[in-house]
């Protein structure tokens, strides 16, 4: 009853010069004080991608414009080079591969910086013609490309794991 004999004294009451919002009481004095959040630590996340890219070697499968190259110089009896392949290693350091090159329907062959020749097998619908530009592979805590494991991704968008390394060792061959 009091509230509403204030409201109406106040509302008989003449206007004044003072502006309203001066005769009200500042917001922040009627709401409850607010502590401070403790701040003893922020947390930061970083994400970190690195993505390796591996440039292909012109090959017969993967070299379209070129024509037919002519037919080398014929040499005196050198002994023709065969590549046997061998057992190869579970994984490859990523640092270490230099180029590629798509030789066979479903393998591509990898250079390394030792001058090793590696031949990647890749599992079972993918193409080494999609690989025709090269690949990128994503680098990971060990910076290895493991068979069974990780996936290289070519430029057109094909995604392909490496099923086998093979190691492509020189043999002398002679045609006597």
């Amino acid at each position: 009853m009091v509230t509403a004999l204030a409201l109406l004294v106040a509302a008989a009451a003449p206007a004044s010069d003072v502006p309203i919002a001066a005769t009200l009481p500042p917001v922040e004095a009627s709401m409850p004080a607010i502590a401070p959040p403790d701040v003893g630590f922020f947390q930061v996340v970083i994400e970190q991608q690195i993505i390796i890219r591996v440039p292909a070697q012109r090959s017969p499968i993967n070299n379209f414009a070129a024509p037919a190259p002519p037919p080398p110089p014929v040499r005196p009896r050198e002994a023709q080079v065969v590549w046997k392949e061998k057992k190869g290693p579970r994984c490859v350091a990523m640092k270490n591969i230099v180029r590629m090159e798509a030789v066979q329907r479903d393998s591509i062959d990898l250079i390394t910086r030792q001058k090793q020749l590696l031949r990647a097998q890749l599992n079972r619908g993918c193409r080494a013609l999609d690989f025709y530009a090269g690949f990128y592979m994503k680098g990971n805590k060990d910076g290895q490309l493991c068979k069974g494991r990780d996936e290289i991704h070519a430029r057109t968008g094909a995604k392909c794991e490496v099923d086998e390394f093979r190691l492509l060792v020189p043999v002398a061959r002679d045609d006597d």
